[in-house]
């Protein structure tokens, strides 16, 4: 079994995969168990592999030109408050940022009290870090008792009552969150394709997209479509437990898998 994720570039990135081993390597490295009738047995294997590979589609389907972007439920930090100082009221905002750290506290929040960096240095690095949050505070916010919220994934900005906070920032990082998702769904929809023969098949490919169509399974025969598709592969057979009858995309024998074909890393 495996997961596939389709990349911006139009390439396919294995993700993970699971593994029915056998026997081969309790017999390569003699591995046995003592079983319920006292006797040593070599152990069926299997392997389940979610790997880094993972956090590099992360960065690849979400990242944009300024850096990363962290879905929600998988940010370390799903905040960042940065207060802007100046001497005059520098000791009333770090205490208001205080407050606000501690009113979500439902939330991994940090302060980015740092005095040596101008605050737009500090937006930058929190955006190319892909903190989903940023919570600008400053002299007129404070006068106003509010903060500006600002989303990472559009950059929207929203002037929100200090009261309001903690709804707004479980409101926002929810959107976030159902927006990244939707997204890159959407993206997978729009480039997967029916084909049905062997033009449209190589004309998707050419276009970046994911062909699917009928395969019959053989090796020289996924090794000619490699070879005329410039790389092409199949990535995944379609088992959604419906049999199907169609004829191979290249050779035209009788099959019964849909395959989804893609280029890849």
């Amino acid at each position: 079994m495996t997961l596939e994720a389709f990349m911006p570039d139009g390439k396919a990135l294995q993700m993970g995969t699971s593994h029915m081993l056998g026997q081969n390597f309790a017999k390569a490295f003699k591995i046995k168990f003592l079983g319920k009738d006292e006797k040593y047995h070599m152990p069926w294997q299997t392997s389940w592999g979610i790997s880094t590979r993972m956090i590099g589609a992360i960065i690849m389907v979400h990242g944009d030109n300024k850096g990363l972007v962290i879905p929600p439920k998988i940010a370390p930090i799903h905040a960042v408050i940065v207060p802007i100082l100046f001497d005059k009221s520098k000791e009333k905002t770090l205490k208001k940022a205080e407050e606000i750290k501690k009113l979500l506290k439902d939330y991994n929040i940090e302060i980015d009290n740092r005095g040596e960096y101008s605050p737009g240095w500090k937006f930058h690095e929190w955006e190319l870090k892909g903190i989903p949050l940023r919570i600008e505070l400053g002299p007129k916010d404070l006068e106003k008792n509010q903060a500006v919220l600002v989303r990472r994934d559009t950059g929207e900005k929203e002037f929100v009552k200090i009261a309001e906070l903690n709804k707004k920032v479980k409101q926002s990082l929810d959107k976030i969150q159902k927006n990244l998702f939707t997204k890159a769904k959407n993206f997978l929809n729009k480039n997967i394709v029916d084909v049905d023969n062997w033009n449209d098949f190589l004309k998707a490919i050419k276009a970046k997209k994911i062909p699917k169509a009928f395969f019959c399974g053989k090796k020289e025969c996924e090794e000619l479509i490699k070879y005329e598709a410039d790389g092409a592969t199949t990535r995944c057979i379609i088992s959604d437990g419906k049999k199907a009858n169609g004829k191979c995309i290249k050779c035209g024998k009788k099959s019964e898998y849909k395959v989804y074909f893609s280029k890849s890393y």
